[in-house]
């Protein structure tokens, strides 16, 4: 479901069972940058065959949406973050995770802290996600070397 070289999936994942009015209007920004927001419950994210870096973004605005993330946290979502197949995004009333510390060493956990300007996190994010991708794709071994074309053709 993920990634081509073109299209970019965020998963958003849903902590309640309403589908809250942040996710159309996040929806909506995203669109704007070419990114594509997928609204998931915690299993469903669990049962998703996950072989390439996702991207997870969690917005937690009350208190029972915060106890819902910090159970998905727990039970799945630190593990990911750490093993670097998620880069999670808390957009979050709420304090900081205390996965931050190793979350940010690898670049796979963001906290935004509530209230925010949604649409300067939104382009934040996709910047961050576009250099994630960018140094993801770069060859770490350098440039290939090439003979010149002409060798020998001189006349």
């Amino acid at each position: 479901m993920m990634n081509s070289n073109r299209e970019i999936f965020i998963f958003y994942l849903k902590n309640d069972n309403q589908m809250s009015e942040s996710y159309f209007y996040l929806a909506d920004l995203f669109k704007n940058y070419g990114i594509s927001l997928v609204p998931v419950n915690l299993k469903e994210l669990k049962d998703i065959k996950h072989n390439n870096r996702e991207y997870v973004i969690s917005v937690s605005s009350s208190i029972k949406k915060y106890g819902n993330f910090l159970r998905a946290r727990k039970n799945f979502l630190d593990h990911m973050v750490l093993a670097k197949k998620f880069c999670l995004f808390d957009i979050s009333s709420f304090a900081m995770a205390d996965i931050a510390a190793k979350g940010f060493r690898n670049k796979s956990y963001h906290y935004f802290q509530l209230p925010v300007e949604l649409k300067e996190v939104v382009k934040l994010i996709a910047l961050s996600i576009y250099e994630d991708r960018r140094t993801k794709l770069t060859w770490p071994g350098g440039v290939r070397s090439k003979l010149p074309s002409d060798v020998g053709r001189s006349m």
